[in-house]
This record gives structure tokens, sequence and C-alpha cells, in this order.
């Protein structure tokens, strides 16, 4: 398949910023789900004087994503993380906790991965020796902000064991060996040799149809998706996360309303573009299917919240399924016509008017 060099970078641009987007919001995500379990980052030493070490799992998992990610998606996305867990939960907000969050994740991002870098023992090394480095220097920040920012009655060298060594501890027990070793576990599995994952399961259209699908890259590893349905998918599964999320911050859910105008209103981009396509006026592109998926995968999710409208959400579902029904009939009549007449290119009149001549 050939690549027009002039479409090449505006392509990779915005694909570059959807995955960053994407990636940065999955880290947030994750950072928030496990902190409702385990808790967050900074719950050991919130309101917490006692010395007490216990194993980081959220700890653990963000410092793998940071360096999976990098310095800046890392940088935001433990700030916001964080952040958002504090309005949640936490009756104040400490923005020192957030700040100490996202450089941490700033500085273990620096050494950002690569295919094929552990496979190599120095990057292994380097690895361990930059988070060594970083927790020292967050172990100094926790003391400078605990010395500087509150009143806290308690002398340095209790300040010092209590958070700042404290957490160093944390992240010896919890990152420093486990996370080097989980690089290169994450290495040798899908970085070791290239591979393309395409399955009819999973992207519904044929290899000649390539242009169907989205793929995510682990490593050397591409998996190839049905462009809509990772849009639905992705859609359903970040409108989840934010609802939970206003509901724990605000304490109250939306309303059945909304969510009926947004069942009505939503799916329709979803239908014009994939119904223009079908009809054969016009051709999808990545971004619009992506998109459209986005906003249909959103309309679902909100079907849970109409409640007292539940009975007419059912009739609005069977009307668009009607609609998705009647635009493939007419769709598949079309390209039924289209191809008749490039097998058949010259009609009956034609040819008795070549005859005559």
């Amino acid at each position: 398949m050939s690549v027009d060099p002039a479409n090449k970078t505006p392509k990779f641009c915005l694909r570059s910023i959807f995955m960053n987007i994407l990636i940065t919001v999955f880290i947030i995500m994750s950072y928030i789900y496990i902190s409702e379990i385990f808790g967050s980052i900074s719950t050991p030493y919130i309101g917490i004087n006692e010395f007490s070490i216990i194993f980081g799992l959220l700890l653990l998992v963000f410092t793998f994503f940071s360096i999976i990610a990098g310095p800046i998606q890392a940088f935001i996305a433990g700030f916001l993380g964080e952040l958002l867990y504090q309005f949640a939960f936490y009756n104040n907000i400490y923005l020192d906790w957030c700040l100490i969050v996202a450089i941490y994740g700033l500085i273990a991002g620096l050494y950002k991965y690569k295919p094929l870098k552990y496979h190599k023992g120095m990057a292994v090394y380097y690895t361990f020796l930059l988070l060594v480095i970083n927790s020292f220097i967050v172990m100094f920040l926790i003391i400078v902000f605990q010395l500087s920012l509150y009143s806290n009655p308690l002398e340095l060298e209790t300040i010092f064991i209590n958070f700042g060594f404290k957490f160093f501890l944390q992240t010896l027990i919890s990152t420093i060996f486990l996370i080097p070793i989980l690089l290169i576990i994450y290495d040798k599995i899908l970085a070791s040799k290239e591979r393309h994952l395409y399955y009819l399961l999973l992207t519904h259209h044929p290899v000649e149809a390539s242009d169907h699908t989205f793929y995510f890259q682990f490593g050397r590893t591409k998996i190839y998706v049905c462009s809509r349905c990772s849009g639905m998918i992705i859609g359903i599964v970040m409108s989840v996360f934010f609802t939970h999320l206003t509901e724990l911050i605000i304490n109250a859910q939306f309303s059945a309303e909304i969510a009926l105008l947004i069942i009505i209103f939503f799916p329709i981009p979803g239908m014009i573009d994939w119904g223009t396509q079908k009809l054969l006026f016009r051709k999808s592109t990545t971004e619009s299917r992506l998109l459209t998926g986005f906003i249909i995968g959103v309309a679902l999710h909100f079907i849970s919240f109409t409640r007292a409208y539940y009975f007419l959400t059912l009739i609005i579902i069977t009307v668009y399924f009607g609609i998705l029904f009647l635009l493939i009939f007419f769709g598949q009549k079309k390209l039924f016509r289209e191809l008749k007449k490039e097998l058949n290119p010259l009609s009956p009149e034609d040819l008795d008017h070549d005859l005559d001549k």
C-alpha cells in the first residue's frame, strides 16, 4: 500500500495528538480507580504522622505508565489524577502533593521507554539509577513542603523519618527493583519482533479495507481494531469514568431529561457519517469514525440514566436501528448498481448503436 508523503505528516500529527490525550486520560483513570481501593500516593501522608510502610500498588502502576508514556503525559496525569482524587475524597486540597506526584512522574518519564531498549543491560541499570535519584529528589521536596507549608509541631528528625524517609522506603519496596523487571518483561514480550495483529473479530474489515481500522502499538506489536467500534468503546469507558467521578465530587447524578437529550442527539453525527458512506456519497475518515463512534459510546452509557423515560428510550433506539437497516438496504442496492455498471459498462442501446456503425 503506497503512502502519499504530502499527507503522511498531518496524519501522523493527528494520530500523535489523539494517542497522547488518550494515554494521559487512561493514566488518570487508572490513578483514580486504584486510589479508590488502595488510596492515592498522598494517602499515607495526609493526616498521618506515624511511620508505617505498605506496598504501594498505585506507585508501582503510575511509575510504570510514566516511563512508558513519557515525562509530559506523566506530569499532567499525575497532577490531575491526584487533584481529582483529592476533590472526591479529601476535605481539603493539598496542591503540594499534586505537584509532588506530578514531579515524580515527570522525572520517571525522562528515561522514556523505547522498543528493544531493555534488551541492553545498561538500560536496566540507568532505569534503576533514575528511580533512586527520583526517590531522593521527591523525598527532599516532601520534607521542604512539610516544613514550609504546614505549621507542623514535629521536629525535623521526625518529619524526615515519618515523611521523607518513609517515601523513599515506599519507592524502594514498590518500584525501584520491580519496575526494571516489568520493563524487561514488557520489552521481551511485545518488542522482540515486529508484529501486526490483524483479526477480523477486532477489525470487522478485511485487510484490503484496512483504512477502516485503527491500531494501538505496544512495543513493536500493533493491534488493529475497527475505528468506529474502538471510538465507541473509548466513549463508553470514558463516560463511565467521568460520570462516576462527577458523582463522587458533587454527590449528584445526571438528570433523566439530560440523559434523554443525549440519547436523542448524540447518535445523529454517527448516523450521518456512516450513512453517507454506506450510500456511497462520500468516504469516512479515520478521524470522523473515531469521533462519531466516541459520541455514540457516550450516548449508549447514558441509557442507564433515563430511568422514568426508559420506555421512550427503547422507542428511540428502535427508530435508530430502523434507520440503520434502511441505510444498509439502500446502500447495498446502490452498491450492486455501481458494480453492475462496472461489469457492464455499455448499455444495450449503446451496443445496438455500435453494431449499426
